[in-house]
């Protein structure tokens, strides 16, 4: 036994040498990948939360993600670097997320969460588009489907909603925060930090959406299960979720990683079937699947797409 363990350490410091170097490409996708696990458990855990107040449950759930993030911090040895964010960024970062989170509160109180989430997730499409303008290329033949096909996927989630009285607000409300968050990406994939600006920016965004609920908002008594759902929400679709997404969008692979976080709605709807939350049609699985199928393809992650860096 003395003579066996060296000799295992021996072979698996051979085999680990003989590994293919973990690329920048597979980091970013591998980073994307563990935001859209943790974004899959925001519309269930949404749907718990409610009915408290929007604001409420989005500046708990931020406090939180501040805690959770510092002491993160403090562990690392990188309290200096955690409050070294430019006040500039604070605000994008703020103003995105806020924007983004609470628009989609609002929306699952008008429409269900399935529906709401399917739209809401519209953003990687609009993020492609949107980085093809800045960047003044042309997207191809495939990529201009592709867009199409998400879009007619999104009506396609909706229609049930005809037989409860279509209500344009919520299905705007949700789009809305889809598109406010493409922007936010954008914006961010020209960021040139090293370290964590998510963390620091939930302290900010505690407070001014805590703000927002005394002066407007009624107040409201939570539940266990609520404090629960706010907890969970703190931690991981909106603080580890987003920080792992910040990270790999500076990484420059923007369309990957797009196509890859349009795997959300599916994880979602998953969720939100096993936990008996929402109600997932085969008209919403279909169009799901179709947002999926056309943000490849605008990602130009599909065969004959064409391939972009956006």
């Amino acid at each position: 036994m003395n003579i066996a363990v060296p000799a295992l350490r021996l072979d698996l410091d051979t085999l680990l040498e003989r590994l293919p170097p973990f690329g920048p490409q597979a980091r970013a996708a591998s980073l994307a990948l563990g935001a859209v696990m943790l974004w899959a458990t925001w519309p269930t855990l949404a749907t718990v939360a409610n009915p408290a107040p929007p604001f409420l449950i989005f500046g708990l759930a931020a406090a939180l993600g501040f805690v959770v993030s510092f002491g993160v911090s403090t562990v690392k040895g990188t309290v200096a670097d955690f409050f070294a964010t430019s006040p500039r960024t604070l605000a994008i970062v703020t103003i995105g997320l806020l924007a983004n989170n609470v628009l989609y509160l609002l929306a699952i109180r008008r429409i269900g969460p399935a529906e709401a989430n399917v739209i809401s997730y519209l953003w990687p499409v609009l993020l492609v588009a949107i980085m093809a303008r800045f960047r003044r290329q042309r997207l191809g033949r495939v990529q201009g489907l592709g867009i199409a096909v998400a879009f007619i996927g999104a009506a396609v989630a909706i229609g049930p909603a005809f037989e409860k009285n279509f209500d344009v607000i919520g299905i705007l409300l949700a789009f809305l925060s889809g598109l406010i968050f493409a922007i936010y990406a954008a914006i961010r994939s020209c960021g040139r930090e090293t370290h964590d600006v998510v963390g620091p920016s939930m302290g900010l965004l505690a407070v001014l959406s805590l703000g927002f609920h005394c002066a407007i908002e009624p107040s409201a008594s939570l539940s266990l299960s609520r404090w629960l759902a706010i907890a969970g929400i703190g931690i991981a679709p909106l603080t580890l979720s987003n920080a792992l997404w910040d990270r790999a969008v500076r990484t420059g692979y923007t369309a990957m990683i797009s196509g890859i976080a349009y795997l959300t709605p599916l994880a979602s709807l998953v969720l939100l079937a096993v936990f008996g939350v929402g109600t997932v049609s085969v008209a919403l699985a279909v169009g799901a699947l179709s947002v999926v199928i056309g943000a490849l393809a605008a990602s130009g992650l599909l065969p004959g797409s064409g391939k972009t860096r956006a």
